[in-house]
């Protein structure tokens, strides 16, 4: 195995401009950290998103956020199940299921590459991944209701998403990440089609 990633100093910019220390956040709400530590340690809250060199773990601003809507930690796994259940049937895509996505939100990683991490932003990132691979598997770039779909559905994702830090994310993840692929690259290989789109947007 090779040497695990390191954050550059481009990265940790990026983390310290979007993340927050849980230190801070607790202040700011007058939690008790310590109980959260334990909340964490005990699956009942998110890890940390990113650990810089000197230890320091870096949250999203709203990671309570879910928590809140809830009515307070005890009840975040229920609304959480409940909530992932019911956004996913309204899906035509498969999905995972909301025990298994609750295992992926508990890891901390989907405050790496959600600007919102909710159980409906979940399940409608998972939906536009698949069906965006699906596209871009059978490219028609002639074809304007493929064109349309692919515009609609990277715009989707890119407003759902996060830059990702410019280096240690794609090593940690060992490649691209969505963004690279889904969004960045199609545009890139099919240029013709955004600037289309810019056009009629007025940009």
């Amino acid at each position: 195995m090779g040497d695990p990633p390191v954050l550059a100093d481009a990265d940790v910019a990026y983390v310290r401009a979007g993340f927050v220390p849980l230190e801070e956040l607790c202040e700011e709400r007058g939690e008790d950290e310590a109980a959260c530590r334990t909340a964490i340690a005990e699956g009942r809250l998110p890890a940390a998103s990113y650990l810089l060199a000197d230890g320091t773990e870096m949250f999203p601003s709203d990671y309570f956020a879910l928590a809140d809507a809830a009515g307070g930690i005890q009840q975040l796994r229920e609304a959480f199940l409940k909530r992932y259940s019911a956004a996913a049937a309204a899906e035509t895509t498969r999905l995972a299921t909301a025990e298994e996505e609750w295992d992926a939100y508990l890891s901390g990683l989907y405050g790496v590459c959600l600007k919102q991490v909710t159980p409906e932003t979940i399940v409608r990132k998972s939906a536009l991944v698949a069906e965006l691979e699906a596209l871009l598997a059978r490219p028609q770039p002639e074809d304007a209701s493929w064109a349309g779909e692919l515009r609609t559905k990277i715009e989707e994702l890119d407003a759902l998403e996060r830059p990702f830090a410019p280096t240690y994310d794609r090593q940690r993840f060992g490649g691209p990440s969505s963004r690279d692929r889904l969004v960045t690259s199609p545009r890139r290989a099919f240029p013709d089609l955004f600037a289309a789109e810019s056009l009629q947007a007025g940009r």
